[in-house]
This record gives C-alpha cells, structure tokens and sequence, in this order.
C-alpha cells in the first residue's frame, strides 16, 4: 500500500526486542499507513484500512477518511510519527493484547484541496504535536495484529519536546 510521492511517512519507531511486540508495532504503523492511504485516494471504502483495523479502529479510520473526502482535503508534506512505546496488556488462551502510545509531529504535514491542488500552509503550534494510543489484538498463532481501539490524547507537550530532540 502506497501513499502519493508528496506525502512522507516517518516511522522512527525503534524495533523492540520481543518478537510480539515488534510485530504489533509495525503492524499499528501499517494501519496508520493504511489510514493515509485511504485519505489520499479519496476512499472511506478502501480495502487497506480494514485489513489493519476492527472496532472502533476501523470506525475512526472510516471517519478520518470521510472528513477528508467530504471536505475536498488530502494531504502533502511529512508526517512524523516517533517516541514509540510497546506494553503488552493482555493474553488469553486465543488472544494477545498490547498498547501502543506513540507521537505524531503533523508540524510539516499539510491539507491540500483535491480539485484545486491548492496547499494551505500554517504556522507550527503546540497543537501539531498530538499523542496517540492504538490498542492492538492478535488471535493466537497469527502473525497479523489489528488495531481495535484508537486513543487521540490529543496536543502534547511531551512529544514537541521529544520532536525537538
């Protein structure tokens, strides 16, 4: 799955050691690349998101993505996404549950206008340093992780501080 030339990515997510949690890390990076994914091709049905998400995951992406659409936006520029931190939660006999709780630096990621191509440009604020928590499921002997729940901790001052490192 794939994002447009103008839009970047950044994972600088280190790789933890346990092999769960490593693989519940780049499977919530793969729902955030499925979730811009479907934002920038202008599709709240697109397939990429659902295959990451479920629950209330999946309801948010399906959310973000339409308010894109409906209001004619995508996006351009780089968005960054660090300061990882992987804490398993819960296991079962059929399945595992870890959090996720990351920051997102949207300081250099910008709205465009589908029909105009036209880019807005804000000034950096506090406000484009926001927190986030994913929790993410897997069904034992699986090795996909799935993004249920979706917490928007909203502006963070702790990650513009860690953004500035």
């Amino acid at each position: 799955m794939s994002v447009p030339k103008d839009l970047d990515l950044v994972f600088d997510f280190e790789k933890p050691s346990d092999r769960d949690s490593a693989a519940a890390l780049e499977d919530a990076a793969n729902y955030l690349r499925a979730l811009n994914h479907g934002i920038t091709k202008q599709d709240p049905a697109d397939p990429a998101f659902p295959f990451y998400s479920s629950g209330q995951a999946a309801r948010y992406a399906h959310t973000q993505i339409e308010e894109h659409v409906d209001g004619g936006w995508t996006l351009t520029g780089t968005d960054r996404y660090y300061d990882a931190e992987v804490s398993p939660r819960e296991e079962t006999e059929k399945t595992k549950t870890v959090s996720v709780t990351f920051c997102e630096d949207q300081s250099k990621v910008l709205g465009r206008e589908v029909a105009s191509k036209k880019v807005h440009r804000t000034r950096e604020s506090p406000a484009d340093y926001q927190k986030f928590t994913l929790l993410m499921t897997t069904v034992k002997d699986n090795p996909g992780w799935r993004a249920q729940q979706v917490t928007d901790e909203g502006t963070s001052a702790a990650c513009n501080r860690s953004a500035a490192m």
